[in-house]
Parts: structure tokens; sequence; C-alpha cells
């Protein structure tokens, strides 16, 4: 999905007059570069040009850069400078970047001498200004080098996701699903630590909303949606008919309030006023639209969802499962929901549309239509996240979705086979993942998305200040250090 909102990137270089930075054009090489990357990342550049080399300068280049409402401010090092020309500059922006490049050779006369100022600075913002807390990321090399660029990257698509999460807008309807009382949530808390607003609405809006539409645009969507399944073996073609308005229903809902996710509860409610199981409506918002929707009405799996889909950049939504089952002969588990994942994640046999596996199956009015029916396709590179705690913890996994060693299909529903984990960089057998999250009592809905994306989910965490799920190594006695408070 495109992000609503750029990043606002300010870039200014300081220097002194003993050394050579306007010999060498260190600000106008890096100006050029950071403008071809500011068209390729998606991000807005307000780069400051004027020579740097004193205080008074740097107070002239502050007061212009505060009212250009900056996200991140690059500091470049373009030579060595002194600490009196950082100060007027770090309250220009929220986040800062201090940046050095090297000498252009490395005996005789020193030319640029740009490490030490670095260096110099990042002291004074931990140590001098501690009681401030600046957050900063350093960076080293020419902006053109791939030792540069790749730790650039990953800090505009972090910050980028950053901006769109502290603007972000999730619709509610429904509320919790029965039980569900390890995904009640803060609201004040959540919006005050990730800026993330919640709109709620009843399931009975929604409803009233699906049964309102005329019977032509509703006919059109569902052979629409019909047609790209491999197969369709719904029992009721008015189960088909409802799940589709359905779908019209939170289409125009997100649209008409400006949602950026949905959680909604797919059970009991639907179930109650309308005789149905919306799944295959949230499988084709992140399929067709992009949009995220979480079931079981988990507001915080919801904002999990859209930060990976900031962060992928796939026109495809990421999808929402549970830990369900292992098999530890192979070191595979299998992650499963019971049919809402979009059909991109399908492997070559594709998506079916089938009544619900479980809801229904022993109702007198059941089985309960429309879910979705699929087997994902190997995916060397998949990313695992959730935002915990009211958004205090973020869990970064990275993880490889394979076909079963053993041929084995899994459950009913949409699901996949994943191993070779690694939790915040660093791999994970599977006895010790499953400790970890049991251990410290870890909300049992994980958001999957397509691509490697944990460095950037690691970046994320730390500009927002947010704990990470960190192991705890399997063993045979009672662990209780494990768990978060």
């Amino acid at each position: 999905m495109m992000p609503k909102h750029k990043v606002r990137v300010g870039f200014v270089g300081l220097s002194i007059k003993p050394y050579y930075s306007v010999e060498f054009r260190q600000r106008e090489r890096a100006i050029a570069g950071l403008t071809m990357l500011a068209d390729s990342l998606g991000f807005e550049l307000v780069a400051m040009p004027d020579v740097i080399m004193s205080e008074e300068e740097s107070i002239r280049a502050a007061n212009f850069l505060r009212d250009q409402h900056l996200d991140f401010l690059l500091i470049q090092t373009s030579s060595c400078s002194m600490g009196e020309q950082l100060l007027p500059l770090v309250d220009c922006a929220p986040r800062l970047g201090l940046w050095a490049t090297p000498d252009p050779n490395l005996q005789g006369e020193i030319q640029i001498h740009s490490l030490v100022s670095m260096n110099h600075f990042a002291a004074i913002l931990k140590r001098y200004l501690r009681h401030e807390e600046h957050p900063f990321k350093w960076f080293y090399g020419h902006v053109e080098t791939e030792d540069f660029q790749r730790r650039f990257v990953v800090t505009v698509r972090a910050l980028t996701a950053v901006k769109n999460i502290e603007r972000g807008r999730i619709g509610w309807i429904g509320g919790l699903s029965p039980g569900f009382h390890d995904m009640i949530f803060d609201e004040p808390a959540l919006r005050s630590r990730l800026g993330v607003q919640v709109g709620q609405h009843e399931m009975g809006e929604l409803v009233a909303r699906a049964k309102a539409y005329d019977a032509a645009p509703v006919a059109a969507q569902a052979a629409e949606i019909r047609g790209a399944a491999s197969a369709v073996t719904v029992s009721s073609e008015e189960s088909f008919n409802r799940v589709t308005r359905l779908y019209l229903a939170l289409k125009d809902i997100a649209s008409e309030h400006g949602y950026d996710a949905l959680a909604v509860q797919c059970w009991t409610k639907a179930q109650e006023i309308y005789n149905v199981v919306p799944c295959m409506a949230y499988s084709w918002m992140g399929s067709e639209d992009g949009v995220a929707v979480s079931c079981e009405g988990d507001v915080l799996g919801a904002a999990s969802m859209y930060l990976l889909n900031l962060l992928t950049g796939k026109h495809g939504s990421s999808t929402l499962l549970d830990m369900t089952a292992l098999d530890l002969q192979t070191q595979t588990m299998l992650m499963w929901h019971c049919g809402v994942s979009p059909r991109h994640f399908a492997n070559d046999e594709g998506i079916k549309w089938v009544d619900h596996t479980t809801l229904g199956r022993k109702a007198d009015d059941g089985p309960y239509g429309v879910s979705g029916d699929q087997l994902f396709a190997p995916n060397p590179d998949t990313s695992i996240t959730y935002i915990g705690d009211d958004g205090r913890s973020l869990l970064v996994l990275r993880s490889s979705i394979i076909e079963h060693p053993n041929g084995q299909r899994g459950f009913d529903g949409t699901r996949g086979w994943f191993n070779q984990f690694e939790l915040n960089k660093q791999p994970i057998n599977l006895w010790d993942l499953v400790n970890t999250l049991t251990v410290r009592g870890h909300e049992h809905h994980f958001a999957v998305g397509q691509g490697d994306v944990t460095s950037e989910l690691l970046e994320f965490a730390a500009w927002k200040k947010m704990r990470l799920v960190e192991r705890v190594p399997y063993a045979d006695y009672l662990q209780l250090e494990g768990v978060n408070v």
C-alpha cells in the first residue's frame, strides 16, 4: 500500500574553515544524492545548501529548519565541526541523524576529519544533553555508497511507518469476540503511545448497511469474487450474497471514515444478526483493496497488520494467524486461521470459497458461509509481528513458509507451514520460540506479511521506545522471569 503521509527529511552540513568541505563539494554531493533518493524512496527533502561554519550560521539554519515540520534531520559533519554548531539544531526535528564521510586519502594531511565530529556530536547528545533525550542514528559513507544507502533506506521506511501509524485510524466494528480477554486494550494508552485512533461501530450498523445495497451491484461483485476462486463449495447461495454485501459495507465504512485498517468481530454477533461468517469479506478486502481487516475484533492485531502493510509495500494486505500446531519431527509450525487470509498468499492451487470449517458445524442453522481455504505458497522471507501491551511492546520475527516435508496439508482454512525462525534477527529454535511466546504470555494473534522487513520493525520499535519480546530459552522447570510486567 502507498502510505498517506510522506516523511520530511532535512539536511544540513557543518564544517569549519581549516578543512576542505567546500573544495570537495561535500554538501553539493550529499544534496544531489539525497534528491535522487527522495524520488525513489518517496520522502520529501528539505536541504540547506548554505555553508555552515560558525555558531551564528548554525542558528540561522536552525531558525529556517524549525519551520519546515521535519520528521528527521540529517546533520552531516561535512568536515570537522564544533559542538557549538550542533546545539542550535538539536530541536529542529524530533529525530536526528549524524552523518560522517571518509577522507579522500588515508595518509598525509588530514582534509575532512568528519568521523571524529560525528563521534563528538553523539557524545554531546548522549552525555551533555542526556536530560533532553534526542534520539539519533549514525550514518557513514558518501550518499551514493551501499554502506550509507542500506542503512538510510531502513530509516526512511521505518520513519514512514512511524509517521503513518501516529496518524492511523482503525475502525472497530462489533467489539471483541467473547472470551478474548488477552486482547482487551486501553484505547487512551494506545493513542498516547502510538497515536492510533479507534472509531467504534455496532455490528448492527454494518449489517444494516449491507442489507441496503441494490441487488445488481451485489450480483456483479459476487460474480467477480467467485471468478477469482479455484472452487466454490458454499452450501448456500444466500450466504455468498450476504458476505458480498458485508464486503461492500466494510469497504464503504473504511472509505467514509478514513480508516486505515478495520477490526471486526466475526463471531458471535455476525451469526446472531446475519447468519453468516464474514471471513471472505476480510480476505477480499486484503487482496483487492490492500486494507487490513483483523478478525475477532482484535484492534491491536489490526494495528499490527497496518504496520506491516506500511513496510512491505505490497498491494495486498498482510494477514492475521494463530499459532496452531507443531510438528517437532520436522521443526515446523502450522500458522492458521479459519479463512481470512488474502488470496495472494495461496500456492498454485489458489483460494477456494467454502463453508466455515468450525462455526456452525454443530448448529441447527449451520453451516455458515463464507470462508477461504488455501495453503500458502513457499516464501523464504516472511515477517511476523504484533503490537502488544497497548503499544508498549513489539514482536519481531522472521520466518520461511515451506511445503511440509512429509506432505501434510494442515487444517482446512487459510494456513501455512513455517520454519527457520529468527527473533530480533537471531535464530531461534521452535521449542525456544514456543516457550518464549507462552512464558511471556504473548497475545495469541500474529500479523504476517510477505517479505523481510524485520530491520524496519526493529527500528520502528526503537524510535517509538517499544520493548522487544526477548527470548526465554526452554527449560523443564517453571519459568517466571519471562513474564512481561
